[in-house]
């Protein structure tokens, strides 16, 4: 079995702004805790912003796999 997190711009690791170093620090923090990175996704609404959000889906497997 899995369990999944979702992370994205909106979350509070992100609140000072998103920025490779932040992620990279993020990603890396949630690889330690054995997260793994399974799909990123870049969305955008264009009627209410020109600004996109970023969406990533971690995964690791839980106790007893």
């Amino acid at each position: 079995m899995f369990e999944y997190k979702v992370l994205t711009t909106r979350d509070n690791r992100f609140t000072g702004g998103f920025d490779p170093d932040t992620l990279e620090a993020t990603l890396n923090s949630f690889a330690s805790e054995g997260w793994k990175l399974v799909d990123a996704i870049s969305t955008a609404n264009l009627m209410k912003s020109t600004k996109a959000e970023m969406i990533m889906i971690l995964e690791r497997a839980t106790a007893g796999t």
